[in-house]
């Protein structure tokens, strides 16, 4: 692996906690892979401090652009002097480049990450109900994703009601002929998945009981940094498990292109 000197470039990952970020490993390798002296380096950032990290690196010339995780994407999107299309309809960014005039551009591609690994892996049949867990940033993402792919019948569920009831309205409002559900129910799904943050830890409960999904559903569990519980009890079920990975390794071309549009 090259090392990193002065005229380097670097992209920022910003999450808190970081200790459980392994993105480096995946996105160091590509960049070098496609020419260029680029590193991935994280960094724990306290929320708020989130602003003033951003400022003060965007003014460095070996900034490439910062990757947002947990808990950041919302706040991220506040700081942007401009955002992309998903970004300004899930409300959150997960990639920022630098303009050559110091500005900062927002875009969120957990979406179109999700559906490419989705579509590679056979697992995307827009006729087939999907059950999203989860209606925080990364489940506005991967929803929104799936109505702009086609999706006909999409399931929504949320520990609370109020993000869920959110999101179903503003889908509505832009793909009206998607039949949105919000019952607690898996008997119809083609496709789950956990767009939550259980299985970072052993500890976690499952997003659900993989027992109540239908013998012929996939699953895809949006956590990279471990092999969770939830994807050993669906691989179990002979269900057929795609993991966090899959979803980083189709946003880095998405993401990489981005960062080079910038400075």
């Amino acid at each position: 692996m090259k090392l990193p000197t002065g005229a380097s470039r670097v992209v920022f990952i910003f999450a808190h906690p970081a200790g459980h970020v392994g993105a480096p490993r995946h996105y160091t390798p590509y960049f070098h892979e496609q020419g260029l002296d680029w590193h991935m380096v994280p960094m724990d950032v306290r929320p708020e401090n989130l602003a003033e990290t951003i400022r003060v690196l965007a003014r460095s010339p070996n900034t490439a652009g910062f990757n947002l995780t947990m808990p950041h994407k919302p706040a991220a999107f506040e700081l942007c002097d401009e955002v992309g299309r998903a970004a300004r309809f899930e409300g959150v960014v997960n990639t920022i480049r630098i303009d050559a005039d110091g500005r900062l551009v927002g875009e969120s591609f957990d979406g179109g990450g999700f559906l490419n690994a989705a579509r590679q892996a056979g697992i995307f049949d827009p006729n087939r109900r999907c059950v999203v867990i989860g209606a925080g940033g990364a489940g506005r993402a991967i929803c929104h994703a799936l109505a702009a792919g086609g999706l006909k019948r999409l399931r929504i569920l949320n520990e609370v009601p109020g993000p869920v009831e959110a999101l179903a309205t503003k889908l509505r409002g832009q793909f009206p002929d998607l039949d949105i559900s919000l019952e607690e129910r898996f008997d119809d799904a083609g496709l789950c998945v956990n767009a939550t943050s259980l299985g970072l830890h052993a500890t976690d409960a499952l997003p659900m009981d993989p027992a109540r999904l239908p013998k012929d559903c996939a699953v895809f569990d949006i956590i990279a940094a471990r092999r969770t519980e939830f994807m050993a009890a669906c691989a179990v079920r002979g269900l057929k498990v795609i993991d966090g990975v899959a979803m980083i390794r189709h946003q880095l071309p998405l993401q990489t292109a981005f960062w080079r549009d910038g400075r």
